[in-house]
């Protein structure tokens, strides 16, 4: 009777452990749009100039083992960039932000499908930002400043892959 228990136990053990022990979901293809010539403010439209292209590369930076042809479809429309100076973070009347309206598909899984919009502001992007880097002197030039918000952005999608 013990053997039996015992076995029954081992068997739904196997049984289980494929299902705990879950793979990285895998991803097909990776598009970011955004309209940046709608963007009001000037210095967001240099700043953000690049967005699409290095978005891109920061999720496929996260993700380059999990590429795959058997993968998700992620398509991301950035509708909203903001931006604010380093003084301004600081003070909190920042508008820094960056939404976009994440899609993803799976050509047949459908239990892979996922929408929602994405909002990414300076405190998203504050714990990616160098040691010492000090927010109040932060011009809208500063690169750490931009990889940072660039960055929150993609951590966001990539967690919420299925």
């Amino acid at each position: 009777m013990i053997r039996n228990t015992f076995a029954g136990l081992l068997l739904a053990t196997a049984l289980v452990l494929p299902a705990v022990a879950q793979e990285a979901p895998t991803v097909k293809s990776i598009d970011v749009s955004v309209d940046i010539a709608a963007v009001k403010n000037e210095a967001a439209t240099k700043y953000w100039g690049q967005l699409e292209t290095d978005l891109e590369g920061a999720i496929l930076a996260k993700v380059q083992s999990q590429v795959a042809d058997d993968g998700i479809d992620i398509s991301i429309d950035i509708s909203e960039v903001e931006l604010s100076n380093g003084f301004q973070e600081v003070i909190g009347i920042a508008d820094t932000r960056l939404v976009g309206a994440v899609k993803m598909t799976h050509a047949t899984d459908n239990s892979r499908f996922d929408a929602y919009e994405l909002t990414v502001d300076v405190n998203a992007a504050t714990p990616l930002l160098p040691e010492g880097f000090v927010l109040s002197t932060a011009t809208v030039e500063t690169k750490e400043y931009y990889d940072a918000m660039i960055n929150a952005f993609a951590d966001g999608v990539v967690k919420r892959l299925k």
